[in-house]
């Protein structure tokens, strides 16, 4: 018998588990009565999904989805955003170059428009 058998019987034994906790909050949360304080409805949820993601980081994908997000959230430190000035700047220039594309486009046009009325005969 394969040695892994046990860990993936116990990993989706998890993983069903973590998904029926997730749908008996969403489902606590629709059967709520009517005037019920929506703080109540959100701790719900709340609480189910900290409770499935917990369930669910015992199991192999689990811990692979954490680390995972742990190597993104490294990975987004590392980004060096725009000062203020570069944005301005960079803003500037994209927008002189969208004119001056334009204008260019508008004279191209323009000069087409003209040759193929010429080529027609003056239609």
């Amino acid at each position: 018998m394969n040695a892994e058998a046990p860990n993936s019987i116990v990993n989706l034994l998890l993983l069903v588990l973590a998904v029926l906790v997730l749908s008996a909050a969403v489902a606590g949360y629709n059967l709520l009565p009517d005037g019920t304080p929506d703080y109540v409805g959100m701790l719900l949820l709340l609480g189910g999904l900290l409770g499935a993601a917990l369930i669910g980081y015992w199991t192999v994908q689990g811990r692979a989805f954490f680390d995972f997000m742990r190597g993104a959230n490294l990975e987004r430190r590392k980004v060096v955003w725009p000062t203020r000035n570069e944005t301005v700047q960079t803003t500037l220039i994209i927008g002189a170059v969208t004119a001056v594309t334009a204008i260019v486009l508008f004279v191209l046009d323009t000069v087409f428009s003209w040759g193929v009325k010429l080529l027609l005969g003056g239609a």
